[in-house]
């Protein structure tokens, strides 16, 4: 039987971790060191780091889709650059992506729980259209959209001297820009 505040601590750390330094970085000694707990319980409870990353990664999906659900006001379709207000989902998918983990990158959609295919289903069932690759294109360009501006927002602040007054603005039209991009797709 599981210790779920072992568990629950484990999952936490390893969650933090790939958000931080991704599933190559994540070591199973670094993992039960933030958890405050011996590196002998993530085979114990969880049988292998990749499980234990598993988890990990549908714990932080869950907290993402709570997010979206709650300040899109329950609607499938979540507000254009939500991501900007809590990326820790993006950062981690993004770690996963780099250290060429595709599977743990992945869950959202193996598991049934990608917020972005929901909205694009969603949009295609409002619509009435059938699913083209038009409409997957310009759904996959608002997305790049996004989840680039997302994770390079500071860099690309800072290439164009972006002053803190500034910033609000160049949000708003990012945001006109990536509804834009997504009502061409549907």
């Amino acid at each position: 039987m599981r210790n779920s505040r072992a568990d629950e601590k484990l999952v936490n750390a390893a969650s933090e971790l790939l958000v931080e330094v991704g599933p190559h970085g994540a070591t199973v000694r670094s993992i039960a060191a933030r958890a405050g707990v011996n590196h002998g319980l993530v085979h114990h409870y969880f049988g292998s780091k990749e499980q234990l990353l598993r988890a990990a990664m549908i714990s932080l999906l869950e907290q993402h889709q709570e997010f979206v659900k709650r300040e899109g006001g329950g609607s499938p379709i979540p507000p254009p650059m939500l991501l900007l207000e809590q990326n820790r989902y993006l950062r981690a998918v993004a770690q996963c992506l780099l250290d060429g983990a595709f599977d743990l990158a992945l869950l959202e959609v193996t598991e049934g729980l990608s917020v972005p295919r929901a909205a694009l289903h969603h949009s295609l069932s409002k619509s009435g259209k059938s699913l083209t690759v038009e409409i997957k294109s310009a759904f996959c360009a608002a997305m790049a959209f996004e989840m680039g501006w997302v994770l390079f927002e500071p860099f690309m602040f800072a290439v164009t001297d972006m002053s803190s007054d500034e910033v609000q603005h160049a949000r708003q039209f990012a945001a006109r820009v990536r509804q834009s991009m997504a009502k061409m797709a549907v």
